[in-house]
């Protein structure tokens, strides 16, 4: 965080359209672009937005962490190897010694300090359409608070950073979790309320923000925060955006809700090495050494919630070795390498946001509200009538909402923080953990701040229990 804007945008003029797929060709030297000119034109300005994409997908917090450590964090998944970092993660033994946390941390306020970056370049200077400005700062604003959203559910209270100015941002105190959803749900408002209702900006890949990727995180916000109206209704215009989006059937799902640009998508990432890559970082970690001696395994308390025919264990499963050897992992993306998924003639594109969660969402709000119980149950059973699952026929509000909450669990399984953030929401974590991992503590809920960062900051208090 430490960087100038100069250094952080003369680099995104340069980076791949992560959003548009396209480079950019730029005449000037490198060394005699200024800021002002990043913002000259709406080419250039797009470009260094397309850098704040770029720099998100590229983090290992995004395309890896977000997965495999949250899966370990809760109760999804078991680690099978000696790697210290993910003993101290299956653990939950981490310390204000480990480091890992460090990555996370920082990792998630370099896109912050991006985003920031582009929200003042474009206020400042001239150059840039009105059209464009209003685009690329909602945009801005929406990645944005999806980092602080992923901040906060990972450490607590944070410092709120809203400017590239180090002076302030070197100093600043941590702010509660409370102020920080507020300026989540602010942004994300704003990008609603400023974004296209397509994909157009993005060359109608889901690779961009758009005002749907914005009103389900939304929704997703309002749930963490107990607003289960805004929750519903937010949800709600989502689903209903049907020329956009539609819950991949049965008959395709084994692959359908994985593939780039597939219809249940809301919000996709570009790969994070290579735009022309089409395999997930996730799946090269799952899966890379299951033919020698895997890594990890889905633990057994995961496995018994699945009816024998539900679709989702049968194809976004899989069991690698026999008799005591076998070992089930993850299989919702399905190659490790590149060169396999070439061969298979398939695109997997790293999913951060789909229409089944909207569903769920909507599902869990009406329960908790009370007043639609038979459209809570409706929208959950979209999710299990995909999979081939039993249906509910409940007409009872609380144990429709426990089969909401586990549907959750198994549609999410192993997907990016759904198990681990949600079991913190519902106050599930300390009960399920304690029982699951002897070296359990109720404070290990929240990871450490990095000592670094406490450090060069005397104002940045540690986490309690550390």
């Amino acid at each position: 965080m430490s960087k100038s804007i100069n250094k952080i945008l003369l680099g995104c003029v340069v980076l791949l359209f992560a959003a548009c797929e396209k480079t950019v060709e730029i005449d000037p030297p490198l060394n005699e672009i200024t800021t002002a000119q990043v913002f000259s034109t709406d080419k250039l300005a797009t470009s260094a937005m397309a850098g704040v994409y770029t720099g998100l997908a590229s983090t290992t917090t995004q395309n890896n962490v977000n997965t495999v450590y949250s899966s370990l964090y809760a109760d999804d998944l078991a680690y099978l190897a000696v790697n210290p970092t993910y003993l101290e993660v299956a653990n939950n033994s981490y310390s204000a010694l480990s480091t890992f946390q460090g990555t996370i941390f920082s990792e998630w306020y370099s896109v912050i300090y991006r985003a920031n970056s582009v929200i003042e370049g474009l206020q400042k200077y001239e150059g840039t359409s009105a059209q464009v400005k209003k685009q690329l700062t909602a945009e801005s604003k929406v990645i944005r608070a999806y980092c602080y959203f992923n901040l906060i559910n990972t450490f607590g209270d944070v410092p709120l950073v809203l400017t590239t100015d180090v002076t302030i941002s070197a100093l600043q105190p941590k702010e509660t979790v409370a102020t920080i959803y507020k300026q989540i749900i602010a942004d994300l408002s704003e990008g609603k309320a400023n974004l296209l209702d397509n994909y157009s900006a993005s060359s109608n890949t889901r690779l961009g923000v758009n005002k749907f990727v914005a009103t389900a995180l939304l929704a997703r916000t309002y749930l963490f925060t107990g607003d289960y109206a805004a929750a519903e209704s937010n949800a709600s215009e989502v689903i209903t955006a049907s020329n956009l989006f539609s819950i991949i059937p049965a008959a395709t799902m084994t692959t359908g809700v994985w593939t780039k640009n597939n219809p249940e998508s809301i919000w996709q990432m570009s790969s994070p090495i290579a735009i022309t890559n089409q395999y997930t970082v996730e799946a090269g970690t799952f899966l890379a050494t299951v033919t020698t001696s895997p890594q990890f395994e889905i633990r057994s308390s995961l496995l018994q919630q699945f009816d024998s025919n539900d679709l989702r264990r049968k194809n976004w499963m899989r069991t690698y070795g026999t008799g005591i050897n076998a070992r089930v992992l993850p299989y919702k993306y399905k190659y490790a390498t590149n060169a396999e998924a070439v061969t298979a003639g398939v695109i997997e594109g790293p999913t951060v946001l789909r229409l089944a969660e909207q569903y769920l969402i909507r599902a869990e709000a009406r329960a908790r509200i009370g007043t639609n119980i038979t459209g809570a149950r409706t929208d959950m059973n979209v999710i299990r009538t995909r999979a081939e699952a039993t249906v509910s026929i409940t007409t009872d509000p609380a144990v429709l909402l426990q089969e909401i909450l586990l549907e959750t669990r198994k549609e999410f399984f192993c997907e990016q923080t759904h198990r681990w953030f949600n079991i913190k929401r519902l106050g599930q974590a300390d009960a399920i953990l304690t029982a699951l991992k002897p070296g359990y503590k109720p404070t290990s809920k929240l990871l450490p701040i990095p000592t670094a960062n406490i450090d060069a900051n005397p104002n940045l208090i540690q986490n309690p229990g550390y």
